[in-house]
């Protein structure tokens, strides 16, 4: 549940460490497009380490550029994405054993992951500040709030993008030098290629397996679980209204990536075993595959 603003409540200490780590990132950024045009990212609070990423314990609002109200001040400032949510977890229970807020780069590359930060440090009026690194180079970088709300926290996620000027300037090229030219290459003897030989017979396409049908309906996987063997394909069929994914607990098996509504997604498994699987957006929605 997206709670209401609380920028009066803060702490003087606690606005002041958001203000020295959105003042560092303005710095560390140079210019930048005043206008940011990346989709949403979403954001969920897993087990774990940045490191290890487990499962998702708590979904939180999409991060998102504000659009309310009128733009004032520099052309070139960048802009920070915010997120606030209520999340139904006492701070003491996040902190009782591992866990990271983790962002995805968007609804449609869920798979990909642009910023994480491990939860912990000094908590200080019921309120813990922790910083978020980017991943693989994103240059999203930026700072979370959770304040004790018991039984719940209050989660609020700041995210810049560092690198916001860097494709225009990057793109800015100097003009060749007019004066400067390049003397054509000499023209190669002409020859005749040989022949290519016809040696080999194509190869047989590999028999294919079954194909087998789950439906994403009313925020739930039906059959579950399903059994197939070895070479099989699922196809998992979006029945909802909403956006959902199939991933599986290790991500390597399975990460679909967002499912639109009325679209399908398909993947043959060869490997045996047992694969418990979720959706993203909705960790609640849980499967099980059995390949035999």
């Amino acid at each position: 549940m997206t709670r209401t603003r609380r920028w009066t409540t803060l702490s003087a200490p606690i606005t002041g460490v958001i203000a020295l780590a959105i003042v560092s990132l303005s710095m560390s950024a140079g210019s930048a497009w005043a206008q940011d045009d990346a989709p949403p990212h979403p954001a969920h609070i897993h087990t774990g380490t940045c490191d290890d990423l487990g499962d998702i314990v708590a979904p939180l609002a999409n991060v998102a550029e504000l659009t309310a109200g009128e733009v004032f001040g520099a052309a070139d400032a960048i802009l920070v994405k915010e997120s606030e949510t209520t999340v139904e977890l006492s701070l003491s229970d996040i902190l009782a054993a591992p866990h990271a807020v983790n962002i995805h780069q968007s609804a449609e590359a869920i798979q990909i992951y642009i910023a994480c930060g491990d939860i912990g440090g000094r908590v200080v009026g019921g309120e813990l500040l922790i910083g978020l690194q980017e991943i693989d180079g994103s240059g999203y970088n930026g700072v979370a709030i959770l304040q004790t709300a018991d039984p719940n926290t209050d989660v609020t996620v700041y995210l810049a993008d560092n690198e916001a000027g860097a494709e225009p300037e990057q793109a800015a090229t100097a003009p060749a030098d007019p004066t400067t030219t390049t003397a054509p290459a000499a023209p190669a003897e002409a020859t005749e290629a040989p022949a290519a030989e016809e040696t080999a017979e194509p190869a047989a396409a590999a028999p294919s397996g079954q194909e087998l049908a789950v439906d994403i309906r009313d925020f739930a996987f039906s059959p579950d679980p399903i059994e197939i063997a070895s070479g099989d394909t699922i196809t998992w069929t979006n029945q909802d209204e909403v956006p959902h994914t199939t991933t599986a607990e290790d991500r390597d098996v399975l990460q679909s990536g967002a499912i639109a509504p009325g679209s399908s997604i398909s993947q043959v498994f060869d490997q045996a075993g047992e694969f418990p699987y979720f959706c993203e957006f909705h960790p609640n929605m849980t499967g099980t595959i059995v390949v035999q």
